[in-house]
């Protein structure tokens, strides 16, 4: 399936968000691997299979997994970054890149852009969507897995 020029933009956007995730999900673990679990004074049953190792060790374990996955994740978000600002620079008109850059690479709001264009709410949509028809979204990264 092709992406959609906006769906291969916001690309960054997601990703992003997805790091942030990840990364929220690192501290929470750190959180949990210094607490103190309580003491059981249950009934103990001998035997099977289970594993001796401090509770706070299976928690490192997954945060260094987790942080490997976070490494990984972040190197294709800035190789993903650096293609759509490449194809971005590629347009032509100065308006259309100021838009786009603002929009998708700096995270910007509407009102910001229009501000930063010195243009109308319509003149801007106007050229946000002019730019978006000439974007030429690159082949080999389209169909990269998301």
């Amino acid at each position: 399936m092709t992406k959609t020029t906006k769906e291969y933009l916001k690309q960054i956007e997601n990703m992003n968000r997805y790091i942030e995730q990840l990364l929220s999900e690192v501290e929470e673990l750190r959180a949990l691997s210094q607490s103190l679990s309580g003491t059981q004074f249950g009934e103990r049953i001998k035997g099977g299979n289970k594993n001796n190792e401090a509770t706070f060790v299976n928690y490192i374990i997954k945060i260094n997994d987790l942080e490997a996955k976070i490494n990984q994740e972040i190197d294709k978000f800035v190789d993903l970054k650096s293609t759509i600002i490449k194809a971005i620079d590629e347009l032509e008109n100065l308006e259309e890149r100021m838009v786009l850059r603002a929009r998708y690479i700096s995270g910007k709001s509407w009102d910001d852009i229009y501000d930063q264009l010195n243009r109308s709410k319509s003149a801007t949509h106007r050229v946000h969507a002019s730019a978006l028809a000439h974007l030429k979204i690159p082949t080999k990264v389209e169909n990269k897995r998301d």
